[in-house]
């Protein structure tokens, strides 16, 4: 009895120490995998800040242009209105002559 029983606590002790490696190789992976799921993260983060100052940078480029297209735009409506007018003199002092 005595040597079943011993037997049985070492069945149990190596049963025992079977699920202590095994939980232990587990706990190791998944801090792998946080660890890693954690730099991704990061990566993320620090692509997500470039691209936003891409798109901050792209937007002021945009805001420019549009505001020189606006300038020539009025640049050409000048010209062209003073283009009118020098030739209305042209033509009202062409008459005088």
């Amino acid at each position: 009895m005595k040597e079943a029983l011993g037997r049985e606590q070492q069945n149990w002790a190596g049963r025992e120490e079977l699920l202590k490696r095994e939980f232990a190789g587990e706990r190791n992976v998944l801090q792998t995998r946080i660890t890693s799921l954690e730099q991704a993260v990061k990566e993320h983060a620090e692509q997500v800040d470039r691209l936003q100052g891409q798109v901050e940078k792209a937007q002021g480029q945009v805001q420019e242009i549009a505001v020189r297209a606006i300038e020539g735009s009025g640049s050409a409506k000048q010209l062209t209105s003073l283009q009118q007018m020098l030739a209305e003199q042209a033509r009202k002092g062409g008459g005088d002559r």
